[in-house]
């Protein structure tokens, strides 16, 4: 049987007896994976106007896998940015220059809410829907 991975934060979860040698490293990202889902920081440059937080299993390099997200750059239009349909909770930090476009954040295929210029957000999805 193959390793397979945790839905919310993309955790390894190893078969029996899978992996000799290579546990140790294994372990490790998902425990570096936890550490940043409860105290994470990412800053994220918003680069389109349909933009997506980066997702990883089993390593440590995705974006949403932080609990807290920095949003920079300039918006150049109305900008939704996704992240996994998943129940789970982020806090934001628009640090974005919105001018008159808006900034939604939201699950994927779900419903955003709009973040406010210059504004931290606590937000939480339920996996379809994301709460401000």
């Amino acid at each position: 049987m193959a390793s397979t991975y945790s839905s919310s934060l993309n955790l390894e979860i190893q078969a029996t007896g899978e992996n000799s040698g290579t546990w140790g490293t294994i372990t490790n990202n998902n425990l570096q994976k936890v550490e940043s889902g409860i105290k994470g920081y990412v800053s994220v440059a918003v680069a389109s106007t349909t933009d997506a937080l980066t997702v990883a299993d089993g390593t440590t390099a995705d974006e949403q896998s932080n609990a807290i997200i920095k949003l920079t750059g300039t918006l150049t239009g109305n900008t939704t940015m996704q992240c996994e349909a998943v129940e789970t909770w982020y806090i934001v930090d628009n640090a974005t220059s919105m001018s008159t476009h808006t900034l939604g954040f939201k699950p994927a295929g779900g419903t955003a809410t709009n973040l406010v210029a210059g504004s931290k957000h606590i937000l939480y999805s339920d996996g379809s829907t994301m709460f401000d």
